[in-house]
């Protein structure tokens, strides 16, 4: 998917609202990751929040593809835990931690077109710990949130956008998708690859520091920019 500085730029304007998340760590998350991992370095839970979400995939990154036992329990620790999905098959993560092996580049591609969209918001986790320079979180938020930026920018192009528990996010999503039909907008359905680029794209014009940066800033901003679309 081709992404020209001018539509780039354009999203850009439109997603960095400034906005700040709270990254915080749950007790419950850092005691179930030491247990995991009794070495793991439980002082840079002390660092900020923000700063504590990088930091925890440099360190895990190497260990979650290690291919052992502990590397499915970070897996399931990374999805559930961290991510606080709760649902799916409990024996998903193990299938996946089989398939990508050693998270190699043509066995991680194999799997995006394999996976296509399916439980897109739960593997993308493992990617994106896997490798934060390549790979990043796809999951309601960052969908609906580039959709409602791509609307405003007048582009036909929609990414793909998986169910989520968030109201504000799933309601602006039912919009989109509503408006979409009635005003008769032939969409372009596009999914994790093109996303990655759109990341990568905002890192190669200047504006985001990194593709996890640029993840993380369009994560943070979703709420606000969910809520623009719905009030305006």
């Amino acid at each position: 998917m081709a992404w020209d500085a001018q539509t780039v730029a354009g999203l850009w304007q439109l997603i960095d609202r400034r906005c700040s998340y709270d990254w915080q760590l749950k007790p419950a998350a850092k005691g179930r990751l030491h247990q995991i991992v009794p070495t793991f370095d439980t002082e840079i839970f002390n660092i900020p929040p923000e700063e504590l979400n990088i930091r925890l995939r440099m360190e895990l990154s190497p260990l979650l593809k290690a291919g052992d036992d502990r590397s499915l329990l970070l897996a399931k620790w990374i999805i559930k835990d961290w991510g606080g999905i709760k649902g799916g098959p409990d024996d998903a993560p193990g299938e996946w931690m089989e398939t990508l092996g050693a998270f190699e580049d043509k066995t991680i591609n194999n799997f995006i077109v394999k996976k296509s969209t399916k439980r897109i918001s739960s593997w993308s986790k493992l990617l994106a710990f896997a490798d934060s320079e390549k790979h990043a979180i796809y999951d309601a938020l960052t969908s609906v949130a580039l959709n409602c930026a791509l609307r405003r920018l007048r582009d036909k192009r929609r990414f793909y956008m998986p169910d989520g528990r968030n109201n504000l996010i799933t309601e602006a999503r039912l919009r989109l998708l509503r408006l979409d039909i009635e005003q008769n907008v032939a969409t372009d359905s596009i999914g994790y690859i093109d996303y990655v680029e759109l990341l990568a794209a905002f890192t190669k014009s200047g504006p985001a520091p990194s593709l996890l940066r640029a993840e993380m800033t369009v994560y943070a901003n979703a709420n606000h920019i969910a809520h623009e679309f719905l009030t305006a």
